[in-house]
C-alpha cells in the first residue's frame, strides 16, 4: 500500500509541473528569506546571554529629573563604582570600562590597538574563557585577546612577553598575563587589549570627580537581591553625593519619580543590554529586529497559504479519482494520508531548495545587512523544531483540508468531478485579503521610509559637509602637533582651502566614532546645561559656519584660550541681558578664583548631530596645549574633490607614515548616522517585493481554481453574446474588488505604523496622501495582470469545449 501511495503521488506530481513550478519557487523563496530573517533575529536576540552570572549582570545609568523630562546620563563617573559597593546592600561586585584607542610597541615596530581600561573584577563578572596564563591584572599587566595576541607576536602563546604601550607621551612597559579567546559576535563588551583603569591618562584627575562622566559600569547583585532595591537605594547614595545638584533641580519645578527622588540609578539587565538606549553598549533598535521577524513569519504565512490554495486547486482536478477511492471503499484517512504524502515530498524538496538558496545567498546577505550571521544556527534545536513544527502544520492542512472537503462531499458529485467549494467562500476570500493587506502596508512603509531617507539627505544642516574632509588622528599620533604638520605641508596647495581640528566628529566616521559631551552649572539660581566641543583655530572658517556676531578663534590671541563661541539656543539659554558677544561668566559661581569665559562668537544653529535630535545649546572652546583633537577637518575647494583626497592621502602618508589614512567626507559620515534607517528601507522594499510576488502566485492560484469551477458558465455566457472582455472583466472584477479591501485596511494601519516610526525624528517629512494613491495603484496593477493572465486565456477558450459535456 505504501509503496503505491508514494509511486501515485510522485506520478501526479510531475503530472502537474505547473502547479509543482509554481508550488516549490513560493515556498522555497520564502523558506530561503526566513531562513536568513529568522538567523539575524536569533543572533541578535541572543546577545550577552553566553555570560554565566547573566542574570545577575546590570549594566548601570542615571536618571536626572528636570521639570519637563527624565534625562538618562549613559555614561558614569570613576567614583560611582566604588561608592555602590560600599554603600548599596545587595551589591557584590563592580566593574568600570572605557575603551581607547593606544599605540604599542613590541620589537620597535609600532602598532594601534584598542585598550581596555577595567578593574581586576571584569574576569569575575563577564564570563570569557582563559585559553593562556592567568587573569592577574597588576598596575604593569595586560590581558590580550588571541587574535591581538597573534597579531602583535604571531602566536598565542605570549604569556610573559613584554610590550609597551604609549599612554599620554610616555611609553610604559606591560607584561602579558594572559590570552582570552575573542569575544563572541554577540557580545556588547568587546575588548582586544585589558589593563587596569588606573593607567588611564586622565585618571588623576577623574578618580575623585563626581562630575566627569566617561565610564560604563556594571554591578553583579547577589543571589535573591532584585535590580529594584538597588535603584530604591540609590537614591540616598546620589543624594549624599549630588546635594547641591539636586536642590538646583528642586528650586527650578523638577518633579520627583515614584520614590520621591530628583536622581536615580536605574539597573539595564545584561540580556536586554543590546537594545537599551540607556547604554553606549546597546541602543540596536528592538523594532527593527522584530520587523524581521515579522516579515519572515509572514512571507512564510502567505507562502503556505498559496501552497494550501495550490494544492486545493490541484485536489479538484483529481475528484474523480478520489472518488473512485471513495466508491472502492477508501476511508477518510486513506484519502488524507495520500493527499498529505503528496504535499509532504512537495514541501521538503521546497525546504532542501530553500536551504540551498539560503546558504548561496548568505554572503550577499551579511553584506547588505550587516548581519554577521552563520549557517550553524541552524543546528541549534530551536531551528530544528521550529522548521519540523512548520512542515507538519503545513503538509498537514495542505492535504488534510482538500480531503476533508472531498470526503465531505456527495461520492456521486465526487465521481462525476462536479464538487466546487462554493462561490461565497469567505475564508479564501479573507486570505486574498490579508495577503494583500500585508502587501499594501510593505509597499507604503517603503514608499515612507525612502521619503524620509530623502529627506535626512537633503535636508540643509547648517555646515559645509560635501566640501569637507574628516580624517581620524588614530592612537599613535599627537593630533595637535599633525595639524600643525598638516597645515605646513599642504600650505599654498591648490584646491586646500582650510585646516581645523576637533575632540569630536560630525556623524559616523569610517573609525565607526559618534560621541559628544555635555556639560552643567549654575548661572544666578539657573541651571545651564550644553554640550562641550573642543576645537583648533579656523573650525568655523572650515566647516562654513555662519556667525550671526562676533569672530572666530585666533592663534595670535592668548586670550582665547577662555574665550567661547556658542550658538543660538545657547545664547537663548542664558536668557535676555546675556549671552551676548562680549558676556563673561564662570560656570561656579561659588568659587572666587574659577575661570571666567567670555563669549566672542554666536553662531547659526546647526545640526551637529543627527536629525534624530533637535538642536540643543552648544557651547565651542578652544583646544589647550594638552587637549589634542582627535579628527582633522580639511575643506577643499568644490571642483576638486577627488583630486583633494588623493592630495591630503599623499600629504599624511608625508606627515604621519605610521597611522593609516582613513579620511572620508562630512556627507558620507552623516549619512552613517543613519545605518539603522537605510537597513529598515532594504527590508521594507525586500519584504514589499517578495510578499508581492507571493501574494500574486496566491492570486494565480485562486483564479485557477475559480475559473475551472466556472468553465461552463463562461462558455454558456459566450454562447450568449458575451464579449471576451466582457468575460474577462467579470471574472478580474471579484478579485480586485479583494484587493481594494485590502488597500483600505492597510492604509490607517501604515499611516498608524508609520507615523509612530516618524516620531523617532525630530526633524521628519509629512505623510502625504498621495503615497496611499501611488501603493493602491502599484498594488491593483500588479494584480489585474495576475488576474488577467488566466481570465482572458479562459474568456477566449472556445465554448464547444466548455460545453460539450453537458
Amino acid at each position: 500500500m505504501w509503496r503505491n501511495y508514494i509511486k501515485i503521488a510522485f506520478r501526479n506530481i510531475w503530472k502537474a509541473k505547473q502547479v509543482t513550478f509554481v508550488n516549490i519557487v513560493g515556498l522555497s523563496v520564502a523558506i530561503a528569506t526566513a531562513l536568513l530573517l529568522c538567523m539575524t533575529v536569533y543572533k541578535e536576540f541572543s546577545f550577552d546571554r553566553f555570560h554565566e552570572k547573566g542574570d545577575r549582570i546590570f549594566g548601570i545609568y542615571k536618571d536626572v529629573r528636570t521639570a519637563e523630562k527624565v534625562t538618562p546620563m549613559n555614561n558614569t563617573p570613576h567614583p560611582l563604582a566604588p561608592a555602590i559597593k560600599a554603600e548599596i546592600p545587595g551589591v557584590k561586585e563592580v566593574v568600570r570600562l572605557v575603551k581607547n584607542g593606544v599605540a604599542v610597541r613590541t620589537t620597535g615596530e609600532q602598532q594601534a590597538i584598542n585598550a581596555t581600561y577595567t578593574d581586576p573584577s571584569f574576569f569575575s563578572i563577564f564570563t570569557f574563557p582563559l585559553l593562556k596564563g592567568e587573569t592577574r591584572l597588576g598596575l604593569t599587566d595586560i590581558v590580550l585577546s588571541e587574535t591581538t595576541a597573534k597579531n602583535l607576536f604571531g602566536t598565542a602563546d605570549v604569556v610573559g612577553k613584554q610590550m609597551e604601550l604609549k599612554l599620554g607621551d610616555i611609553w610604559k612597559p606591560f607584561t602579558v598575563t594572559g590570552v582570552l579567546a575573542d569575544a563572541p559576535e554577540n557580545s556588547s563588551v568587546i575588548f582586544s587589549s585589558i589593563v587596569r583603569l588606573e593607567n588611564k591618562s586622565d585618571y588623576a584627575e577623574s578618580k575623585d570627580n563626581w562630575f566627569s562622566f566617561s565610564l560604563e559600569t556594571f554591578v553583579e547583585l547577589q543571589p535573591g537581591t532584585s535590580p529594584e532595591t538597588v535603584e530604591r537605594a540609590s537614591k540616598v547614595l546620589l543624594e549624599k553625593y549630588y546635594g547641591e545638584d539636586i536642590a538646583r533641580q528642586k528650586n527650578a519645578g523638577a518633579t520627583p519619580g515614584a520614590y520621591g527622588e530628583y536622581q536615580l540609578l536605574g539597573l539595564i539587565p545584561m540580556k536586554e543590554l543590546h537594545f537599551s538606549p540607556n547604554s553606549n553598549l546597546g541602543g540596536e533598535k528592538k523594532g527593527l529586529v522584530l520587523m524581521l521577524l515579522f516579515i519572515a513569519g509572514f512571507l512564510l504565512f502567505i507562502a503556505s497559504i498559496n501552497f494550501v490554495n495550490l494544492t486545493l486547486a490541484r485536489s479538484f482536478t483529481r475528484a474523480r479519482e478520489v472518488g473512485m477511492r471513495k466508491v472502492m471503499g477508501a476511508e477518510k484517512w486513506q484519502l488524507s494520508l495520500q493527499l498529505w504524502g503528496e504535499a509532504f515530498l512537495l514541501f521538503v524538496f521546497a525546504l532542501l531548495v530553500g536551504g540551498l538558496t539560503a546558504f548561496l545567498l548568505l554572503p550577499a546577505y551579511n553584506s547588505l545587512f550587516r548581519s554577521g550571521v552563520s549557517f550553524s544556527l541552524l543546528l541549534e534545536p530551536k531551528f530544528i523544531g521550529g522548521i519540523i513544527l512548520t512542515l507538519l502544520v503545513v503538509t498537514a492542512f495542505a492535504g488534510g483540508y482538500p480531503a476533508a472537503l472531498m470526503a465531505r462531499a456527495s461520492t456521486l458529485l465526487v465521481l462525476k468531478g462536479k464538487m466546487t467549494t462554493g462561490r461565497k467562500n469567505y475564508f479564501r476570500n479573507s486570505l486574498i485579503v490579508t495577503q494583500f493587506v500585508f502587501s499594501c502596508l510593505l509597499i507604503i512603509a517603503t514608499l515612507i521610509a525612502w521619503r524620509q531617507m530623502n529627506y535626512l539627505r537633503n535636508k540643509p544642516l547648517g555646515y559645509n559637509t560635501s566640501e569637507v574632509i574628516s580624517v581620524p588622528v588614530g592612537a599613535k599620533e599627537n593630533g595637535a602637533a599633525l595639524l600643525e604638520r598638516l597645515r605646513s605641508d599642504l600650505k599654498g596647495q591648490p584646491g586646500i582651502l582650510s585646516i581645523t581640528g576637533a575632540n569630536t566628529n560630525f556623524g559616523r566616521g569610517i573609525d565607526g566614532s559618534m560621541s559628544t559631551s555635555i556639560i552643567s552649572w549654575q548661572d544666578g539660581g539657573k541651571d545651564m546645561q550644553s554640550h562641550w566641543q573642543g576645537v583648533s583655530t579656523d573650525y568655523v572658517q572650515t566647516m562654513s559656519l555662519q556667525l550671526t556676531g562676533g569672530r572666530d578663534f585666533s592663534a595670535a590671541l592668548a586670550s582665547d584660550s577662555n574665550s567661547l563661541i556658542i550658538n543660538e539656543q545657547m545664547a537663548r539659554q542664558f536668557g535676555p541681558g546675556k549671552g551676548h558677544v562680549g558676556f563673561r561668566f564662570r560656570m561656579d559661581d561659588q568659587v572666587a578664583d574659577a575661570t571666567v569665559y567670555t563669549i566672542i562668537g554666536i553662531v547659526k544653529d546647526y545640526h551637529y548631530q543627527s536629525l534624530h535630535n533637535t538642536i540643543e545649546p552648544l557651547t565651542l572652546h578652544l583646544l589647550g596645549p594638552d587637549q589634542r583633537p582627535s579628527y582633522i577637518f580639511v575643506r577643499v575647494a568644490p571642483g576638486e574633490l577627488v583630486a583633494s583626497m588623493d592630495k591630503l592621502a599623499a600629504s599624511w602618508k608625508r606627515v604621519a607614515p605610521e597611522t593609516p589614512f582613513i579620511g572620508s567626507f562630512v556627507n558620507e559620515n552623516t549619512e552613517r548616522q543613519y545605518r539603522a534607517e537605510a537597513t529598515l528601507m532594504r527590508v521594507f522594499i525586500s519584504g514589499g517585493v517578495l510578499t508581492i510576488i507571493i501574494s500574486c502566485m496566491g492570486l494565480f492560484a485562486m483564479a485557477m481554481l475559480i475559473i475551472g469551477q466556472r468553465t461552463r458558465e463562461i462558455g454558456i455566457r459566450k454562447v450568449l453574446g458575451a464579449s471576451a472582455a466582457g468575460v474577462a472583466t467579470l471574472i478580474s472584477r471579484d478579485f480586485l474588488v479583494l484587493v481594494g479591501i485590502a488597500i483600505l485596511i492597510a492604509s490607517p494601519l501604515a499611516w498608524v505604523l508609520m507615523r509612530q516610526w516618524l516620531k523617532e525624528f525630530a526633524y521628519r517629512t509629512d505623510i502625504h496622501w498621495s503615497i496611499f494613491v501611488m501603493a493602491g495603484g502599484m498594488a491593483m496593477l500588479v494584480a489585474a495582470l495576475t488576474v488577467s493572465f488566466q481570465s482572458v486565456r479562459a474568456a477566449l477558450m472556445n465554448p464547444v469545449k466548455s460545453l460539450r459535456t453537458e
